[in-house]
C-alpha cells in the first residue's frame, strides 16, 4: 500500500494548529512589537494582581470544559503537560509557569491564575486572554491549569485523610456541616473564599488552629489532604463533571403524517455532554399527550442536552441545548418522520476538497454535508452488490486508494461498489443532517490526472482548495478561481461554485509532483524553515485548512451582508433579506466547524442561539412586512 506523507512547517502538529491562534493575539494585541529595545520604546506591562479585579465563577469551575482552551491557548508556552515547554517557551524573556511542578502554585490562589490569565503579562509576552475568552471560560482554563500538578491518586489518598480527621467538622462535602461542626468554620465549597485561598496559607490556617492534626504527618500527606479539599470548589479532570441542579427541560414529541405513532418502549433518552464527552445518561417515558419531562438537571452552560427517541428503528434528535443559573428552564422538540425510499430530495448542502499533490500521487480529501428538503426520512434503496439499503452515494475514482472516513468505516457504515461509495445511514430531514468525510489517495504517472467527480445530487456550494507550488497548472471549466491563499506558509488556490448539479464536475491538474520527484515546498534550508515530513490522521491537516480558509471566505461574505443592517438599523426590505441571508450563513459556518470538532458544543450552542435569535426576528420582521402587504380575507 502506498503511504502518502503529508508535508506541514513548525515542529508538531498542535504546533502547526496553535501558533497562528497564538500570533494572532500576539498582533492583536501588539505584542508583536515587543522586542523594542531597538526602538527605544517604554515595554507595555500589566495591570498588578488586584482581587478586586477577580470575579466569582457562575458555577463550579470544570477542568475538563477547560482543557481545549488550555491547548488551544496556553499549551504553546507552558507546555501540554503543564512542563513549561511549549513550542514557544523558548521565545519568551523568562521561563513560563510550570503548571505541573506543585512548588510552582504553592503559594498562589486560583484567583491569582484567574487575574494573570484574563488580564496578562505583557512584560513576559503573555497576552490577555479576556480579549477572546469569558470569565467562566478562563476559570475552566485555569481549573485545568491547577489539576496539572496532581492526580487522582493523590486526591484519593487526601480523601483517606480527609475522611477520617476533617470531616467530622467540615462535613463530607467540605460545607462545614459535619456533625460536630462549631459556630464558625469555612465553607470549602464557597467560591468567593476558596478562590483567593492558596494551599500554603489554608496550611497555616490548618496548623494554627488545628496544630494536633497531621502532627506526624509528613509533608506530601498534607499536600494530598489540601488538593482533595480544593476539589470542594472545583471539578478536576478525573471526577465526574455532571452535578445535578434544579434545572428542568421539558419536550414534546411530534409525529409527522404517516410516522410511526409512537416511540420504542415509550422511552425518551437525554443525554448530557461536556465538549464531546458523554458524561450523563437518563431515561424518561413519554406521557399520553406525546409530552417529557426531566428533572434535577445541572445548570452549567458547558453542559449540553441533546434529547433523543427511536421510531420505527431510527434515531431522532432534539436540537442541542443548555441550561444555566439564569435559565434553569428550557423545551424542545423530537420530530418524527415518515420514510421514503426516494432519494430525490436529497442535496449537498456543503462540499469542501482539498488536493495535496505528492510525489506520485494526489491525496484528496471531500468533506460533504447532506441536507434533507423533504418532510419524510430517507432509508436508503438497495444497489447491486450492498446486502443493506444505502442512502448518500458518491463517487470515488476507480483508482482511489487508502479509502479511510472521519466517521465511519469501509465494510460498515460506508460501503463501496466499484466507482461508487454508498452510506448506509439515514437522512432526517433538514440541513447539514449529515456529514461525510473522506479522505484517499490517486496514484499517477507523470505530471498530470485528470479528476472527475460526478454529483448525484443538486450541490448548494462547492469549495476546492489546491496545495499550490510552481507549475502546477490548474483547469477547472465548472469552477471560478477566487484567490490563492496564505495558510501556514503554504499557498492554496481557491475556487468554488454555487448552486449546480446533478452533473459532473471536471479538473485537469498539470505539473503534479511525480514519482521520485523533490517537493520543492522541501527544498529550504535546515532548522526552524525546514519542512517536516509527517504523517499525521486526516483531521490534524484536512480540517484545519478547510476551516481557516473556507471559514474566512464565509466570514467575510458575512460581514460584507451584516455591514448592510443590523437589527436595530436593518429597515428595508432588501436590508432584512441581506441580515437573514447573513445569518444563515453565519449558522452554518458554525455548523460546519461545530460538525468538524473545531467548535465545541458549548460555544457552539451559545454562539447559535444568540445567531438563532437574532435570525428569528429578521423573520418575523420580514413576515410582519409580508402579512402587511397582503390584502384581508374574509374568514365568513
Amino acid at each position: 500500500m502506498l503511504n502518502h506523507k503529508l508535508h506541514l512547517k513548525h515542529r508538531s502538529i498542535i504546533a502547526v494548529v496553535l501558533t497562528p491562534l497564538w500570533v494572532g493575539v500576539l498582533f492583536l494585541t501588539g505584542l508583536h512589537t515587543l522586542p523594542v529595545a531597538a526602538q527605544d520604546q517604554p515595554a507595555r506591562t500589566s495591570p498588578p494582581y488586584d482581587p478586586a479585579q477577580v470575579t466569582t465563577p457562575t458555577t463550579l469551575p470544570f477542568a475538563a470544559a477547560g482543557r481545549a482552551s488550555y491547548l488551544e491557548n496556553c499549551a504553546p508556552c507552558h507546555g501540554e503537560q503543564g512542563r513549561a515547554d511549549g513550542p514557544t517557551a523558548g521565545d519568551l524573556p523568562s521561563p513560563a509557569t510550570a503548571f505541573a511542578d506543585a512548588t510552582a502554585l504553592w503559594e498562589r490562589s486560583p484567583a491569582q491564575l484567574f487575574h494573570t490569565t484574563k488580564f496578562g503579562r505583557l512584560e513576559k509576552l503573555m497576552p490577555p486572554w479576556s480579549n477572546r475568552l469569558t470569565d467562566d471560560e478562563i476559570w475552566n482554563t485555569v481549573a485545568y491549569a491547577w489539576s496539572l500538578h496532581t492526580d487522582a491518586d493523590k486526591s484519593a489518598l487526601g480523601e483517606q485523610l480527609y475522611a477520617a480527621n476533617c470531616a467530622a467538622c467540615h462535613g463530607a462535602s467540605g460545607a462545614g456541616d459535619g456533625p460536630q461542626a462549631p459556630a464558625q468554620i469555612n465553607d470549602f465549597t464557597d467560591l468567593s473564599y476558596t478562590i483567593f485561598a492558596s494551599q500554603a496559607a489554608w496550611l497555616d490556617g490548618w496548623q494554627a488552629a488545628h496544630p494536633e492534626i497531621g502532627a506526624d504527618w509528613t509533608q506530601t500527606q498534607k499536600e494530598n489532604t489540601l488538593e482533595y479539599i480544593r476539589t470542594f470548589s472545583y471539578i478536576p479532570p478525573w471526577a465526574s463533571p455532571y452535578r445535578p441542579g434544579a434545572g428542568v427541560l421539558t419536550g414534546t414529541v411530534v409525529f409527522g403524517a404517516d410516522a410511526p405513532q409512537q416511540v420504542e418502549g415509550g422511552n425518551v433518552f437525554l443525554d448530557a455532554y461536556l465538549g464531546f464527552d458523554q458524561i450523563a445518561s437518563f431515561t424518561t417515558t413519554l406521557d399520553a399527550d406525546n409530552t417529557f419531562r426531566f428533572e434535577n438537571l445541572a445548570v452549567d452552560p458547558n453542559v449540553t442536552y441533546l434529547a433523543t427517541a427511536l421510531a420505527g428503528g431510527i434515531s431522532y434528535s432534539s436540537g442541542m441545548v443548555s441550561l444555566t443559573p439564569d435559565q434553569p428552564t428550557t423545551t424542545t422538540s423530537i420530530n418524527i418522520y415518515a420514510v421514503t425510499d426516494s432519494p430525490d430530495a436529497i442535496r449537498i448542502n456543503r462540499a469542501h476538497w482539498i488536493l495535496e499533490s505528492q510525489p506520485g500521487a494526489l491525496v484528496v480529501v471531500q468533506i460533504y454535508l447532506i441536507g434533507n428538503n423533504g418532510e419524510r426520512t430517507f432509508v436508503g434503496q438497495k444497489v447491486e452488490g450492498v446486502d443493506v439499503p444505502v442512502t448518500v452515494g458518491f463517487q470515488v475514482p476507480a483508482d482511489a486508494v487508502e479509502l479511510s472516513f472521519e466517521n465511519g468505516a469501509l465494510g460498515n457504515r460506508f460501503r463501496r461498489v466499484g466507482d461508487m461509495v454508498y452510506d448506509t445511514l439515514p437522512v432526517v430531514p433538514g440541513e447539514n443532517t449529515q456529514q461525510i468525510i473522506v479522505q484517499y489517495a490517486i496514484p499517477h504517472d507523470g505530471a498530470s490526472l485528470d479528476l472527475k467527480q460526478k454529483f448525484v445530487y443538486p450541490v448548494d456550494s462547492l469549495s476546492l482548495l489546491i496545495a499550490n507550488y510552481p507549475n502546477l497548472r490548474v483547469d477547472a471549466p465548472a469552477l471560478t478561481f477566487d484567490s490563492v491563499q496564505n495558510i501556514q506558509g503554504a499557498e492554496y488556490q481557491v475556487w468554488g461554485q454555487a448552486a449546480f448539479g446533478p452533473g459532473t464536475v471536471e479538473v485537469k491538474l498539470q505539473g503534479l509532483l511525480e514519482q521520485g520527484a523533490v517537493d520543492p515546498r522541501t527544498a529550504t534550508t535546515s532548522g526552524a524553515n525546514q519542512l517536516a515530513t509527517i504523517d499525521p490522521p486526516m483531521e490534524a491537516w484536512a480540517t484545519w485548512v478547510m476551516i481557516a480558509l473556507v471559514g474566512a471566505v464565509l466570514l467575510a461574505v458575512v460581514g460584507v451582508a451584516l455591514q448592510r443592517g443590523t437589527l436595530s438599523t436593518a429597515t428595508t426590505r432588501q436590508d432584512l433579506h441581506a441580515l437573514r441571508n447573513a445569518l444563515m450563513t453565519q449558522i452554518a459556518y458554525i455548523d460546519d466547524q461545530h460538525a468538524l470538532g473545531q467548535l465545541s458544543d458549548a460555544e457552539w450552542l451559545r454562539r447559535r442561539t444568540n445567531l438563532k435569535a437574532q435570525l428569528m426576528d429578521v423573520v418575523r420582521r420580514i413576515e410582519a412586512g409580508d402579512h402587511a402587504n397582503q390584502p384581508r380575507v374574509s374568514s365568513s
